[in-house]
């Protein structure tokens, strides 16, 4: 891990301190990287204890970070397989449900 890598996970530590689900203290050990993006990145959080996780998109600004979070029951693979794919449409729904009732 590059240390601006680290740098950027322990001071998103400061930003998300514990599981919103149990309330479990996170470590860096627990965060991982799914992307960077313009001003920031896109962070994975995994309670060791709940097993919760949480995406939280983090963007640096010149008086700190800030961030949103979002519950998960993504695992980080899918979290990174999904990220670049296009947006599901009308179309994409229509053929499931077509699917479906066969």
């Amino acid at each position: 891990m590059q240390n601006q890598d680290k740098i950027l996970i322990n001071n998103s530590l400061h930003l998300v301190k514990q599981c919103p689900v149990c309330h479990t203290r996170y470590s860096a050990r627990e965060v991982q990287i799914v992307d960077y993006t313009k001003n920031g990145a896109l962070l994975y959080f995994s309670c060791p204890v709940c097993l919760s996780s949480l995406l939280v998109n983090v963007t640096e600004m010149p008086f700190g970070l800030i961030g949103s979070a979002t519950l998960t029951d993504l695992e980080v693979n899918e979290i990174q397989k999904f990220k670049n794919a296009e947006p599901v449409n009308a179309d994409d729904v229509l053929e499931v449900y077509k699917m479906l009732e066969k």
